[in-house]
């Protein structure tokens, strides 16, 4: 019996908050319009990757997405809070000019530190990566020789890859994952990690960075 699990890890559509750049962690933001216009299109990408099994973020906005999914294909859907984006605590909610305001010494102190600082007295990005890889692993484990479809945010996805190519999480902005964007990882039988797919966009019809207006790698939340 095949033990090699895929994951296919889908970032959720736009929101809001994502077309002002600002951040939003642990906030329940939904989806925006045009967000709610990429979940027919990554229905159809899917479609060859023959789900098994539809697992999500519990917030809205990956949420949302994972439920129309899961009915698409006839699954029930699995939410699990550990699969949430980084907490920015009090930057949530903010864009990168207003934390730069409002929190100007902890600002300074994340880009000496990206893995290891707590922003807004939230997580740091280890801490939200060791969180969500705990619960990927977890779930490759339960759900060993199946395909998985998980639908998270871009901190969490970010942590996969980065881990799977070895690359340390405060150099996650090498690659990019946009919002409805597909990436594919394969945990093998001796328990380490290939990535199959990255940040597949090719089932959008415009382009892909066109809902993430900052201005550098380093300002986005």
């Amino acid at each position: 019996m095949a033990t090699e699990t895929l994951i296919v890890l889908v970032r959720h559509a736009e929101t809001d908050w994502n077309a002002e750049a600002r951040f939003q962690g642990h906030t329940d933001t939904p989806l925006n319009e045009l967000g709610r216009t990429r979940i027919g299109p990554v229905i159809e990408a899917l479609q060859p990757w023959d789900p098994e099994i539809v697992v999500t973020s519990d917030l809205s906005r990956a949420r949302e997405m994972a439920e129309q999914v899961g009915a698409a294909f006839g699954l029930e859907v699995i939410t699990r809070e550990d699969l949430r984006e980084c907490s920015y605590g009090e930057w949530e909610g903010k864009t990168l000019k207003e934390v730069r305001r409002d929190h100007g010494d902890d600002l300074e102190q994340w880009r000496s530190n990206e893995a290891g600082f707590q922003r807004g007295e939230g997580e740091s990005l280890l801490q939200m990566q060791e969180r969500t890889l705990a619960a990927i692993e977890s779930i490759a484990r339960e759900h060993a020789g199946r395909t998985v479809v998980l639908f998270s945010h871009s901190g969490p996805v970010r942590g996969a890859i980065c881990r799977a190519l070895d690359l340390p999480i405060d150099q996650r902005y090498r690659f990019e994952i946009n919002n409805a964007s597909l990436s594919a990882i394969r945990r093998r039988e001796d328990g380490q990690w290939q990535v199959l797919l990255l940040n597949q966009t090719c089932h959008l019809d415009t382009d892909p960075g066109a809902s993430s207006p900052v201005a550098s790698q380093s300002e986005r939340p």
